[in-house]
């Protein structure tokens, strides 16, 4: 398997969530046209800044006899004290970082049994855009979607927009497109779930690809739950963290 096809595959694994924001269309609540990737992005992030605080779940798969690996992110953001505590596994390993109310965060790392703490400098770690704005533009041409009705989601009614292999646009400059036609993909569903007040909800994909051989799963669910009612605590850890960086 060429290198340029990994390389681009986990690249595909990335940022399909990105896709899969960037070209709705369709009638239906919580838009009566088709909206571009712009009106996506301000209508959740308005969404989530009029709530406060919100917890960001995603995890992201890749599955064939070659590869069986699963990242877990959640993130709990609280946007009205600007705090914020963001945790990935892969395996044995994991990062999490903390930034309490503004100030400069602090990130532990663990790779097997090996734990490190360190101050984030700005830039250099994640932050709370990084969950609440999404960039989606560039990314906006690579699938075409359409309405399909509606579903719950934790309870709440929201509205389902799909988009599959045959919507590909292979021409597209995007990342994602240009991986996936490389990666001879098999087959691909993605599907964005949007409450009523554009508030995105959920976010699944699957896609099927042939670039390592054999068919190869790579999926992702993002889910943005306790809307307007999440906290952020303090990590066990962090008295740990304080005294190693102090």
């Amino acid at each position: 398997m060429r290198a340029g096809t990994r390389r681009s595959l986990w690249i595909a694994a990335g940022l399909a969530l990105l896709v899969a924001l960037a070209g709705c269309t369709g009638g239906g609540a919580p838009y009566e046209s088709a909206p571009s990737a712009e009106e996506v992005e301000a209508g959740h992030e308005e969404a989530l800044r009029e709530a406060g605080s919100f917890t960001y779940n995603q995890s992201v798969s890749v599955n064939g006899s070659l590869f069986d690996v699963t990242s877990d992110t959640t993130a709990a953001v609280d946007l009205d004290g600007d705090a914020y505590l963001v945790e990935t596994r892969t395996g044995d390993s994991g990062v999490a970082v903390y930034a309490p109310g503004g100030e400069r965060p602090y990130v532990r790392t663990q790779s097997g049994n090996t734990i490190r703490y360190e101050r984030g400098e700005n830039g250099s770690v994640p932050n709370a855009s990084r969950f609440v704005a999404p960039p989606l533009s560039e990314l906006s041409d690579s699938f075409e979607f359409a309405a399909n009705g509606t579903a719950q989601v934790d309870g709440t009614r929201t509205y389902v927009y799909e988009a599959n292999l045959s919507t590909l646009n292979e021409s597209a400059v995007g990342p994602v497109g240009e991986a996936l036609a490389e990666a001879e993909a098999t087959d691909a569903t993605v599907r964005v779930y949007l409450r009523s007040d554009g508030l995105v909800k959920r976010v699944r994909y699957a896609f099927v690809v042939d670039g390592f051989g054999e068919p190869t799963r790579l999926s992702l669910t993002l889910t943005y739950e306790d809307v307007g009612s999440t906290t952020v605590d303090e990590p066990s850890w962090l008295s740990e963290a304080e005294s190693a960086t102090s």
